[in-house]
């Protein structure tokens, strides 16, 4: 179930990126129709950068604690227990 969660979140993250770039586009054209349009998407661009890049950031984190819990059960296989003579 976590790894569904995480792959919808990977994808709409990814979808985010590109309605903030449209609607900044869509907003920077009803202040100027040409150069609005352009700054507009400049802003939108920079606004889906840190947002999506936070969240981008969050699901690698997430990934590599994943892949280190993996290499650790593969390296341990009776995790919690001491090992005996």
């Amino acid at each position: 179930m976590n790894r569904l969660l995480a792959g919808t979140v990977r994808f709409l993250n990814g979808l985010l990126g590109i309605i903030l770039v449209i609607a900044g586009a869509v907003v920077g054209t009803a202040f100027s129709h040409a150069f609005g349009f352009v700054l507009g998407g400049l802003l939108g661009l920079i606004l889906a950068a840190i947002v999506c890049g936070f969240l981008a950031l969050v699901i690698e984190i997430r990934s590599e604690l994943v892949r280190i819990r993996e290499a650790l059960e593969r390296t341990d296989p009776h995790p919690g227990q001491t090992p005996t003579e």
